[in-house]
C-alpha cells in the first residue's frame, strides 16, 4: 500500500485543527493508521514531501514505524527535511527521488525569561540534539561518525541525494537502475536555501485554537485561503533571496 506523508509534521492533538485551517499536516496517528490498514503481506511504502515541522512529532513517527511490524519504505519525491529527516529514515529501507534533498539542521526552541530559564533550555537542546544524533548514527551506519554528523548539524546541511547515499541516509536512488548516479561530496548552506524552506511556516497552534473559538462563537465557516496567499507571498521572496545568494 502507498500513503503520503506530506506537509508538516506535527503533534496529534494540532492536527485536526490545522487541516481545518487548510494546512497540509503528517501526525504520528496518521502513519498508525496507516500500518493498520496495510493490507497483509504487502510492503507500506510512505512517499515524503517535508520540510519538517514538531521535533517530538518526528521522533514518535520514527519510533512508530521502527516497531511497525512490517517491512516500511519511505520514498523521498522532493524534500525530508529537520524533523522528517528524523521521522523517515524509521523506515526499513529509504529510496529519493533523482531531483529529491535531505536536509539536517539543529533542533531549535524559543525561551522567554530570565538567565535560569535560558541554561535550561540550552541543556534542553543539547539534549535534544544528542536524540537526533542517536537516529542518524543507526541510519548511517559507519558512513558518517557522530563526530561528522553533529558538525553537519551545526552547518545545517542540505544534500542531493548523492551525499544523502554517500551519507547512509539514503539507501537507493528512483529510477536509477543502472546507477548513473554517483555519489559525490556537495553540501550547501545558505541562508536563501533555508528561507526558501521554512517559507510559510505554521503560525502557532494556540493562535489557531483561539482564532477557531471566535469563529464558532459567530458561526462562520473555516477561512478558504487565509494563509495560502501569505505563504504563497513569503515563498516568493524565499526564492528571491535565494537567487541573490547564489
Amino acid at each position: 500500500m502507498r500513503t503520503q506523508m506530506n506537509g508538516y509534521v506535527v503533534s496529534d492533538d494540532d492536527a485536526e485543527l490545522y487541516r481545518y485551517f487548510g494546512f497540509s499536516v503528517v501526525s504520528p496517528r496518521d502513519v498508525r493508521q496507516a500500518i493498520a490498514d496495510n493490507p497483509e503481506g504487502e510492503p507500506l511504502t510512505l512517499e515524503v514531501n517535508s520540510g519538517g515541522g514538531s521535533m517530538f512529532a518526528g521522533y514518535e513517527i520514527y519510533t512508530i514505524l521502527k516497531a511497525a511490524g512490517i517491512p516500511t519504505e519511505v520514498e523521498i519525491q522532493s524534500l525530508a527535511g529537520s524533523a522528517m529527516s528524523v521521522a523517515a529514515i524509521g523506515a526499513d529501507v529509504v529510496r529519493a527521488s533523482p531531483v529529491a534533498q535531505f536536509m539536517i539542521h539543529l533542533p531549535s526552541l524559543r525561551t522567554e525569561g530570565d538567565s535560569v530559564e535560558h541554561k535550561r533550555s540550552l541543556q534542553a537542546l543539547a539534549s535534544f540534539k544528542a536524540s537526533v544524533l542517536n537516529a542518524y548514527e543507526l541510519k548511517c551506519a559507519g558512513k558518517k561518525t557522530r563526530g561528522e554528523l553533529d558538525a553537519m548539524l551545526r552547518a545545517e546541511t542540505w544534500m542531493p541525494v548523492q551525499d544523502a547515499m554517500a551519507a547512509g541516509f539514503v539507501d537507493a536512488v528512483l529510477y536509477d537502475e543502472d546507477g548513473v548516479i554517483a555519489s559525490q561530496a556537495v553540501m550547501c548552506a545558505q541562508s536563501g536555501i533555508r528561507a526558501l524552506a521554512t517559507a510559510g511556516g505554521l503560525p502557532d497552534a494556540a493562535e489557531l485554537r483561539a482564532r477557531k473559538a471566535e469563529m464558532d462563537k459567530g458561526g462562520n465557516p473555516p477561512p478558504q485561503e487565509p494563509e495560502g496567499d501569505k505563504n504563497a507571498l513569503a515563498l516568493a521572496k524565499a526564492r528571491l533571496e535565494l537567487l541573490k545568494n547564489m
